[in-house]
């Protein structure tokens, strides 16, 4: 069976199959690339020209994978952020809202790796004392979009429901600062996602007792 390519003519199987290797293999040379020039010259002195040339690729190809610098740091992370979708639409549709939304998000637990080098590399980055880590901001960004999205997709439209959608999204937002500058106080010895789960542990028990206290 032929499929339809990106300029609109059909091609056989083999032939979206080589598409899709090239792909893999610029989007591989680009990573790579951008993980070399950081060991070399760190993080913050490379731009996305250098990468661009060390991959051998024009800059626009760079962002045809990439739509940030910072994004490089989390590769499989739109794998991961449907991971995360996936997981909150098995849960429960009668299941309270944010034990939903906790839940999915232990999907991101240890899912970061690349490899022992690279995540050790990453870490490396990302440390920062006294600084806000490199690569938040485009982290907690996507996840908090991410978790507007299904507060919405569960809720439906409305004032209320929107409203629902911006808490959840200011709510995954502190989770993810607090993690992190809590790893960093702490030294940044114990594994992050060790950190994010009691983050979350003791944010749902805030949750509940706020609850408690409502019903009163």
């Amino acid at each position: 069976m032929n499929v339809e390519s990106d300029s609109g003519l059909a091609e056989t199987p083999a032939q979206a199959g080589l598409r899709q290797r090239k792909k893999e293999s610029s989007r591989r040379a680009i990573e790579d690339a951008a993980w070399e020039l950081f060991g070399e010259q760190g993080y913050e002195e490379t731009s996305i020209n250098d990468i661009a040339e060390r991959a051998d690729v024009a800059p626009r190809t760079f962002f045809r994978y990439f739509p940030t610098k910072e994004a490089v740091l989390y590769p499989q992370f739109d794998e991961l952020l449907q991971s995360v979708r996936d997981e909150f639409h098995r849960r429960p549709a009668d299941e309270p809202l944010v034990t939903s939304l906790f839940e999915s998000l232990g999907k991101l637990s240890g899912s970061l790796e690349g490899g022992p080098s690279r995540t050790q590399q990453r870490l490396a980055i990302i440390k920062r004392p006294g600084q806000p880590p490199i690569g938040t901001e485009y982290f907690r960004t996507r996840l908090s979009e991410v978790a507007a999205e299904l507060v919405l997709e569960r809720e439906g439209d409305g004032d209320v429901a929107r409203m629902r959608a911006r808490l959840a999204s200011g709510v995954v937002s502190l989770l993810i600062d607090t993690a992190h500058s809590c790893w960093l106080e702490e030294g940044a010895n114990e594994p992050l996602e060790a950190v994010g789960q009691r983050c979350r542990g003791i944010m749902g028990d805030l949750i509940g007792a706020l609850g408690k206290a409502e019903t009163r």
